[in-house]
């Protein structure tokens, strides 16, 4: 399938690789960025292993009712950008949905923004 636009018939596939690769470039230096302001530290005891149903299963618990649905999507995203992450970094992206959770401020500012039909910023 192409797409015509007002300099040349465009690849969707070809525009869909791109931005595929344009993202991947983009966690790859999000992640050196990371480990650059956060070096591994030498000592690093063992964490329990714990599986990803198992973490979106008890932050659907920990969520308000409202905000329960938007978990799957969330851990969802984190899941799939982890491979490529350093294990700390990807914490910290578990601690910011579970920050962003239990935050009575972001409760208030999503009700008002989906009682408007408009988008959080």
């Amino acid at each position: 399938m192409s797409v015509v636009n007002d300099n040349e018939v465009t690849s969707l596939g070809a525009t869909r690789l791109g931005l595929l690769v344009r993202r991947a470039l983009q966690v790859r230096e999000a992640a050196a960025q990371f480990e650059h302001d956060w070096p591994r530290l030498a000592n690093r005891p063992p964490m329990p292993g714990f599986a990803w149903t198992e973490l979106e299963r008890q932050l659907q618990d920990l969520a308000p009712d409202a905000l329960s649905p938007m978990v799957r999507d969330l851990v969802s995203a984190v899941r799939k950008e982890a491979g490529p992450k350093p294990p700390e970094m990807v914490l910290r992206e578990i601690l910011i949905i579970t920050a962003t959770l239990l935050d009575e401020a972001f409760h208030t500012k999503w009700h008002e923004a989906w009682a408007e039909g408009t988008t959080m910023s």
